[in-house]
Formats: structure tokens, sequence, C-alpha cells
């Protein structure tokens, strides 16, 4: 069976509440057909048919031979957005992908939305997405309109998660402040990577994935930078605290909060795959493909692993 966890599903009334009430936050859509996402100061994404068409994303999904997907919401995501604002786009989110998996049980599963800016309003709509909806799991991003992941204000996040024993999918985007990066769109080939591994850095200093050993953590795009960082991550962590006298919230080595990590293969360089084997272990990777976007490709994912020759069939 083969389970593609990194694929993205904006479903037409969310993007019909961005449409109506993003443009004072500065997101809109354009009146191009289809229409262009416009975010930052740039036109972001199209909002092609592949984005919200269930029948073309099966369709897909079959010429690919991709069995399930896991629908989750990718860039700009949600904190742009007031709390109130944020939680209406979160539940209309929930709401639609829980109709798509209820319609599709056997082809989807679906991911929530939570409005992290405000973390009370995001625990109750875990709550409501997982216990209500029968969504099976969260996908936050990088950073939240600036604020990290190790945030203080998101320790109950965290606690809640691990309670509900649902996966989170970190999905980066780009830092509050740094729409600069546009240009080339450094955001997507530089910027993103990046922001995961400055994200799964902290989980993993900060002690988060120490104090909830059952938390489960999957990173975008290969872990980022992590594959190649690891070692990095691990001569920081001891510096930092012999000669800087920098505070951890860990004891022992990172090296074993690394290895909790589960990445999604969207690479297509094979000595980065052969990193991301190295770094977690080939039983911690994932099918992943970014669909619809076309930074990914669903049928380029399942093949680059099929043919990868320098893992045993079993591994493959």
């Amino acid at each position: 069976m083969i389970i593609d966890v990194h694929a993205h599903l904006y479903p037409r009334a969310f993007m019909e509440e961005i449409a109506a009430h993003g443009p004072r936050h500065g997101v809109s859509l354009t009146a191009d057909a289809p229409p262009i996402l416009c975010f930052e100061g740039i036109k972001f994404w199209p909002y092609a048919p592949a984005f919200h068409d269930v029948a073309v994303r099966l369709k897909a999904m079959d010429e690919a031979g991709c069995d399930w997907q896991v629908l989750s919401l990718g860039p700009p995501m949600i904190y742009w957005a007031d709390v109130e604002l944020g939680l209406r786009l979160c539940r209309i989110f929930n709401d639609e992908i829980g109709r798509v998996v209820r319609a599709h049980p056997d082809r989807f599963v679906g991911f929530a939305a939570v409005p992290l800016q405000e973390p009370a309003r995001a625990l109750g709509e875990l709550e409501r997405a997982v216990s209500g909806l029968g969504l099976r799991g969260v996908a936050v991003g990088s950073n939240i309109q600036g604020m990290q992941l190790d945030d203080p204000r998101l320790a109950p996040f965290w606690e809640r998660v691990e309670a509900l024993d649902v996966p989170v999918f970190i999905h980066p985007i780009n830092p509050a402040g740094h729409g600069n990066r546009h240009d080339y769109r450094l955001d997507l080939a530089v910027g993103f990577p990046f922001d995961t591994t400055v994200a799964a850095a902290r989980l993993v200093y900060s002690g988060i994935l120490a104090r909830h050993p059952r938390l489960r953590v999957c990173l975008a795009h290969l872990g980022g930078a992590l594959p190649f960082l690891r070692e990095r991550l691990v001569l920081g962590w001891e510096v930092g605290r012999e000669s800087f006298g920098a505070s951890y919230g860990i004891a022992e080595s990172p090296e074993s909060y690394l290895e909790r990590f589960w990445f999604d293969v969207i690479s297509y360089y094979e000595p980065a795959l052969l990193a991301g084997v190295a770094c977690v272990g080939a039983d911690r990777l994932v099918i992943g493909s970014d669909a619809p976007f076309s930074v990914g490709s669903l049928a380029r994912s399942i093949a680059s692993i099929r043919e990868f020759e320098f893992l045993p069939r079993r591994d493959r």
C-alpha cells in the first residue's frame, strides 16, 4: 500500500472565505482563470482545479499508483488572519476535509488546521476536528507569524496533541517579515527548508520532544537541512553548554531526539535521500508529493523510491 503523507487540498468554501475577508490582511484572489492567490506582495500560486477538485485528485492518484493521500493545509496557512477569521477559516477547512474523507474513506485521511495564533482557540478546534470530525492528525506551520514552535504559549498545544495521540505534520512557511525572500522565489528554494530545520531544532533543544515521549512529528521536504546538519546540532549543543552557558531543555545529546522525527521524501536528489536515511533510518521516511504544487510530483515521488538503487527492496 502506498500512502502519500504530504498532499494539500484547498476546498472552494475555504478559498471563498479568503476571497471575501482576506484582502484587509493582504491576502486576495485575482479575477484570472484560474484565480491566483496573492500573498506577501506576490502572486503566490494559481488556484487550479487540482487544488479543489477531488475527481481530478483521484485520477492523479490512480495514475501514479497511490492508494491513500493525507490531506492537509499548506501555505500560506491561516496565521496571517486575526483570531476570529483564523478560527473561521480553520473550521471551514476542517469541515470540508471531513466531508471529503467521509465521501472517500478508502482513499483519503484528513489532518486538521488550527489557529495557533490563539492557542486556546486552537485546542478547542483540535478537539472538534479529531473527536467530532474524525480527522487523524494536525498540520502546523514551521512558525506562527513569527512565534516559534517552542514558545511557552504553545505548551498546552503539544500536551493536547500527545494526549489525543495524533501525529503532527510540520510544513514550512516564511517567518513573518521575510517577504523579501520572494525574489527568485527563494522562499520555496531556500527559506522553507531552513525554517523547517529551525523549527525541528527548537523542538529538540527546548525539550518538547523529551517532555512528550509519545509525540509523533513528521517534517516536510526530507526534514529541510536536518540530514546535513545533524552533527552540527550535536556540536552546537555541546559547545553551547560548555563554552557559552546556553540553556537547553535536554540533558543528553540531541541525537536520540532527532531520530524520532519522520521525514517525507520530497527531494528527488539521491545523495540527499541517502543523507535522510542516514539521519533517521529508512523506517522513518514516508512518501510525500506536495500535490498539487508544481514543486512536487506524486508520480515522481513514488518512482524515485521504486528506482532508488541504494536501498534494499525491503527498505524501499
